[in-house]
């Protein structure tokens, strides 16, 4: 019989697949927490106006079997997102957890690791527009409604998606790593799939170049490039930082 685990945290891991499974029904931490969440997204609007409250996928009662990560899935506001995102990041603790109010609730969302034929590692640095401004990370992106099929979340779709978008990197076709790659810290939880392209670095980022350049969104302020774990700086969040010394250290 197979054992049912909490999803490690705070290291990289392998995992096999990803199957969530789409409930029609709101979120119940959405419903919990209704009156913060539009208030914060009031204060968004505010200062940051250029933000799209869209649909994107919120999860609960995820859990890890036999190197598939399981769980239930609800659309959800953009504006529940950055408010449980917010509540993760307060630094008061009661606060946060009176927020959360004991439901679960779970960030889940997959990221592209791409690489070139000579071993370099291409990321992205975020536009100022964005809510993530100055950022650098592998392409990935909230799961929305588009990633629903049959029912079920489909995060390998996702991650070619965002990486074409944000890219334009076709990646179908490239070298994909059978396994993927997991990072958790508490609800946030960032799945990865490694892509090895046929050509050097060098050729590659001129031709993302290019792509940014006439992008309709401007979401992607550059491309950067790591060539070894030092290649990091404050703007590499946690997890990219986990699975560059994963990557490199190997």
């Amino acid at each position: 019989m197979s054992a049912v685990a909490e999803i490690p945290e705070n290291r990289v891991f392998r995992l096999d697949a990803v199957r969530l499974r789409l409930d029609e029904a709101e979120h119940p931490w959405i419903v919990a927490n209704r009156s913060a969440v539009e208030a914060h997204w009031a204060r968004e609007e505010v200062e940051r106006p250029w933000l799209f409250n869209g649909t994107v996928i919120l999860h609960r009662d995820l859990q890890f079997d036999d190197g598939v990560i399981h769980g239930v899935s609800h659309r959800a506001p953009y504006a529940g997102l950055l408010h449980l995102i917010r509540t993760w990041n307060a630094q008061d603790g009661e606060a946060a957890e009176k927020a959360d109010a004991g439901i679960s609730a779970w960030h889940l969302f997959g990221s592209a690791i791409i690489l070139s034929s000579d071993g370099v590692m291409l990321l992205i640095r975020m536009a100022p527009r964005t809510a993530n401004s100055g950022k650098v990370y592998a392409p990935a992106g909230s799961l929305d409604s588009s990633d629903i099929d049959g029912g079920w979340i489909d995060v390998d779709g996702s991650i070619l998606r965002e990486a074409h978008e944000e890219t334009g990197e076709a990646l179908s076709s490239a070298r994909a790593e059978e396994h993927l790659l997991g990072w958790r810290s508490g609800g946030f939880v960032s799945i990865f799939r490694r892509f090895v392209l046929p050509e050097p670095a060098d050729t590659i980022v001129e031709r993302m170049r290019a792509h940014i350049a006439v992008a309709a969104e401007q979401e992607v302020d550059d491309i950067v490039i790591v060539r070894n774990s030092d290649d990091l700086g404050e703007a590499v969040p946690l997890y990219m930082r986990a699975l560059i010394d994963f990557h490199f250290d190997r």
